[in-house]
């Protein structure tokens, strides 16, 4: 069999068994969604209970409402959420968030992948496309990486390291865009994600916390929630590379690229450190946020 026959073959039992995960994964909590809880319409001493949202589609899915800044002040429910891919929502999942009543959904994948897994949305909520990485990120040449078995725990690690470096600089642009729609009203409440909810959408869910103050340790605390959210399907996924590259990739090479690891968001800070003295002057002279910009992600964000 020819090296492109074999890729084809794998390709198909890759997507075989990733419908087969998919269909596994939609077991979730199959409540009629005017049932399912809504984190912001409970009792605020039952919200950090139930942060992660019930959809059946998309396993990292959460309200960032809750935290606290430097200033002793929360930030609210209902308004930030941040999720995983959207594409494999059910049509309970959809009416769930309709319920949520988003004004704003953005999206920081690629156009490719866009393009494979379109997201399913209530009808009407306008959408914001704001890629990262962009076509400089080809997930067809990283799949067939991984299923032809040249994957490596330290190379999968460092690949993670240097991409959440790059948003700092590389994507200053995109995530200044993103704070500037949410210092808009009219565009809350918002719902932002990426493919895995954990990287590209996770340095905009820490940019939008420590935006409104709220420290590092905590921010840190939200981002390696994915990996309590995410392990049923990461576990499905590593299953499904291990047959679908006919036993060639060992789970242990690649879950790294699965996983939010502290280093990952470290190198983003560190970056910013080295960069820019702090946090305070990223976001002034790195992402050229006024005063003005950021008092109103204040008054926007954050309880009275």
């Amino acid at each position: 069999m020819s090296r492109t026959a074999r890729t084809r073959t794998l390709r198909r039992r890759l997507r075989g068994l990733a419908l087969v995960a998919a269909l596994a994964s939609a077991c979730g909590s199959g409540a009629p969604p005017d049932s399912r809880p809504i984190p912001a319409a409970l009792p605020a001493a039952q919200r950090e209970a139930t942060r992660r949202l019930p959809l059946d589609g998309a396993q990292n899915a959460r309200d960032l409402g809750g935290y606290v800044n430097e200033q002793g002040r929360a930030v609210r429910w209902g308004v930030l959420y941040r999720s995983d891919a959207l594409a494999d929502l059910s049509d309970d999942d959809v009416a769930y968030l309709a319920r949520l009543r988003l004004r704003h959904v953005v999206d920081f994948r690629s156009q490719q992948e866009r393009e494979r897994d379109p997201d399913r949305l209530p009808d009407a909520v306008p959408v914001s496309w704001r890629p990262v990485f962009g076509e400089a990120l080809d997930p067809q040449e990283l799949r067939e990486r991984l299923l032809s078995g040249d994957a490596r725990a330290d190379e999968m690690a460092r690949m993670l390291i240097e991409g959440n470096r790059a948003f700092v600089h590389d994507f200053a642009p995109v995530y200044a865009a993103f704070l500037r729609d949410l210092g808009d009203p009219r565009n809350l409440p918002v719902l932002f994600h990426c493919t895995a909810g954990k990287d590209r959408a996770g340095f905009a869910a820490a940019l939008a916390l420590l935006a409104i103050g709220v420290p590092r340790e905590t921010v840190m605390h939200d981002y390696l929630l994915t990996n309590g959210y995410s392990e049923p399907s990461t576990g499905r996924m590593l299953l499904v590379l291990r047959v679908a590259s006919l036993f060639r990739t060992d789970p242990d090479d690649v879950r790294p690229l699965f996983e939010a690891r502290r280093e990952y968001l470290q190198a983003a800070f560190d970056r910013i450190d080295e960069s820019y003295g702090g946090t305070s002057r990223y976001l002034r002279d790195g992402l050229g946020l006024d005063d003005a910009t950021l008092a109103q992600l204040q008054a926007n964000l954050l309880e009275p």
